[in-house]
C-alpha cells in the first residue's frame, strides 16, 4: 500500500488547484463586476481574437519567464518574475469573463456571481483534467483571459457605464430555532 500516499497527494493537489481557481474567478467577478461583464462580451463577440492576442502577448511573457534562470542580473531577474506574476493575475481576472460566459449558458436567470460560480466550477474541472486540461487547455484559457483583458481595455473609463446598485445592509439577524 505505498501508493496510497501518492494517490492522496495527487487528489489533494487537484482539489487545492480547483478551489484556488474557483476562488480567483469568483473574487474577480465580485471585485470587478463591470470589467468581468466586458470580458464576457469579448468572449461573446471575438473569442478567437482574444485567444490569439493572448497567445502572442501572454505566451511571450511566459517564454521570457521560462528563460529567467539564464539571466545573470538579479534586478532584471526579479523584474521578470514580478511581471510574470502580474500577468498571471491579469490572465486569471480576464478568464473570469470566460467563467461568466460559460455560467450564462448554464443558467441565465441566476445572479451574475452565481453564473460565475457555475462557469468557474466547469472551467476549473476542465483545467485540472490531467494531460489535455493541465498541459494545453489551462495555458490557452489563461492566454485567452489575458487577451480578453487587453481587448476589453478595462483601464479606460466609459461614460456610459451604469452605476452599481448597492443593496441596503441587513438589519435583522435571522433566527435558527
Amino acid at each position: 500500500m505505498p501508493y496510497t500516499g501518492i494517490v492522496l497527494t495527487f487528489v489533494a493537489v487537484h482539489a487545492a488547484a480547483f478551489l484556488i481557481l474557483l476562488g480567483y474567478w469568483v473574487a474577480s467577478a465580485g471585485m470587478f463586476p463591470q470589467a468581468t461583464r466586458a470580458f464576457a462580451e469579448v468572449y461573446d463577440r471575438r473569442p478567437v481574437r482574444a485567444a490569439l492576442v493572448g497567445i502572442l502577448t501572454y505566451g511571450f511573457i511566459f517564454l521570457v519567464f521560462l528563460q529567467n534562470a539564464k539571466i545573470h542580473n538579479g534586478v532584471l531577474r526579479g523584474g521578470v518574475f514580478i511581471i510574470t506574476v502580474v500577468t498571471l493575475l491579469i490572465a486569471l481576472i480576464g478568464s473570469a469573463g470566460l467563467a461568466l460566459r460559460i455560467g450564462r449558458n448554464l443558467g441565465s436567470s441566476a445572479e451574475p456571481w452565481r453564473q460565475v460560480l457555475r462557469g468557474a466550477a466547469v472551467l476549473a474541472l476542465v483545467f485540472i483534467t490531467p494531460l489535455l486540461g493541465s498541459l494545453f487547455l489551462l495555458h490557452i484559457g489563461l492566454a485567452s483571459g489575458f487577451g480578453a483583458f487587453l481587448l476589453a481595455k478595462p483601464w479606460k473609463s466609459s461614460a456610459s457605464a451604469e452605476p452599481i446598485a448597492v443593496p441596503p445592509p441587513v438589519t435583522t439577524v435571522p433566527s435558527f430555532s
